[in-house]
């Protein structure tokens, strides 16, 4: 059997692998605990790490009361159990080629593969890049894992991406210490309101992996005439990204042909207009979609074709296949999908599926799209409500529906429109007019989706725009 090799250069050195805070009521035993083989970046508990802060907290029907972090040698109550907050190191597993997953949140672990990757490549055909090879492509980036309690008065490990340095580049940006009110990211608070520290976490996290993995790459690429290419890990939904990601489109601003990723012949509005929303606000030649993984040996020219026009519909122009086999030997990819070559009987009629998109995709890049609607992107919100399950499960699944809804309600209504990220506005809009310019994008129209929260910045933005003639429509659930 093959067994799928990743990397494993970067992280021999462990001051690169990937990091996690561990938040539980179980304290160290001294027991090594070995890496799990699994196929992403999640955590697990491997009692190797070091204690940040320990906490008595106090509940009332599974909502925080009080946070009380414990100083140092400071006993707790009998009653309450204590939660530990460890710092811990990802251990070496089969599947990271016996090493970890890097540390995408470490500026210093992203320079160091481009220094064991790229420069090698610029090293053999560098003077190729910008003309044979136009792009570099980046596959699947993510952090650790987030979770939340399943029940609020679940006593399960939970498990927060993390850093070494974390904790001081918050402080720096927030002023205040994210460790005093650590369990706010995971427990709703007993008055009801929303926690500016679970906010803050999210969006803090989500600017250290733009910064620390994309916008490293992304300036690279740019020095040497290449363009950065490829797709995020956990693109579609609004619970993916939060988890593995934070917010996709943040990312983005760093791609020159953003990318998306289309697996079982899945259909995913939400993930092409996240990437071609960017790719129109940065001015970007098009958008990028790896297609056609995982749609087994019976996937027909139908089904390429049918999957292939969507994408097109969203703005995608460059097609990468799962393609060609170096061999059938071994287990390898059996089912990504059949072969584009010569394993596969039809393979040399494929140009019937191929000499339509190279027509179509040169159209689709000789013009430009005139795009006149923006709708503000949820996924700040979404953020709050990343909690408990039994208390924001319920909450988490209508968000998740709007968002879907909304967008499938736009384009089958033949109203095409772009996702407007917040975390990129003030850089992309910094003075409001109608229509609203968000970098190379003109909206005379803005959709506000159901909200729960929105940046200072962004309100600003949109009453100017409104005070200059432009058309606000906010989104309203009604309930029965």
């Amino acid at each position: 059997m093959a067994i799928r090799v990743r990397g494993g250069f970067v992280t021999r050195e462990p001051r690169f692998r990937a990091r996690h805070l561990l938040f539980t009521t179980t304290p160290y035993s001294g027991t090594h605990q070995p890496a799990p083989l699994i196929s992403n970046a999640k955590a697990a508990r491997f009692e190797n790490g070091t204690l940040l802060a320990r906490y008595r907290i106090t509940f009332e029907d599974g909502r925080l009361v009080h946070v009380g972090r414990l100083a140092s040698g400071e006993s707790a109550s009998k009653h309450d159990p204590v939660w530990y907050a460890y710092l811990e190191v990802s251990e070496p597993s089969p599947w990271w080629n016996n090493q970890t997953y890097v540390d995408t949140l470490n500026p210093a672990a992203t320079a160091r593969f481009i220094e064991i990757t790229h420069e090698r490549y610029r090293e053999v055909v560098g003077h190729e890049f910008g003309r044979t090879i136009p792009a570099i492509f980046t596959d699947e980036p993510q952090f650790v894992h987030k979770t939340v309690p399943g029940r609020a008065d679940d006593t399960a490990d939970l498990f927060l991406p993390w850093t070494d340095d974390f904790a001081e580049s918050f402080a720096r940006s927030y002023g205040h210490d994210l460790l005093d009110s650590l369990p706010e990211v995971f427990w709703e608070r007993a008055d009801g309101e929303a926690s500016v520290t679970r906010y803050r976490y999210h969006d803090h996290l989500a600017e250290r992996f733009a910064a620390g993995y994309a916008d490293v790459l992304g300036g690279w690429c740019e020095q040497y005439g290449l363009m950065l290419t490829g797709h995020m890990m956990e693109e579609p939904t609004l619970e993916s990204q939060t988890r593995a990601l934070g917010e996709a489109m943040r990312s983005y601003r760093s791609f020159h042909l953003p990318g998306i990723d289309i697996l079982c012949d899945r259909t995913e509005y939400a993930t092409a207009k996240q990437a071609s929303s960017a790719a129109r606000q940065y001015g970007r030649p098009g958008v990028l979609s790896e297609l056609y993984g995982v749609t087994n040996w019976d996937f027909d020219f139908k089904g390429h074709k049918a999957q292939g026009d969507w994408q097109a519909a969203l703005g995608v122009t460059t097609r990468v296949h799962h393609l060609a086999w170096v061999s059938m030997a071994g287990e390898a990819k059996r089912d990504y999908p059949a072969s584009i070559f010569e394993q596969s009987p039809w393979w040399q009629e494929y140009r019937l599926v191929e000499d339509h998109f190279a027509r179509l995709n040169a159209a689709l890049t000789r013009g430009r799209p005139v795009v006149r609607v923006g709708v503000i992107h949820p996924i700040e919100s979404y953020w709050l409500s990343f909690g408990p399950t039994n208390h924001t499960g319920s909450v988490r699944e209508s968000r998740e529906t709007e968002f879907g809804d909304l967008t499938s309600w736009l384009l089958h209504g033949l109203i095409d429109f772009d996702f407007v990220a917040e975390s990129l506005l003030p850089d992309l809009c910094p003075e409001a007019t109608a229509p609203l310019a968000v970098g190379e994008a003109r909206y005379d129209v803005i959709i506000v989706p159901h909200l729960a929260t929105m940046r200072e910045s962004t309100m600003t933005r949109l009453e100017r725009f409104v005070d200059d003639g432009g058309t606000l429509l906010f989104s309203v659930r009604f309930l029965h």
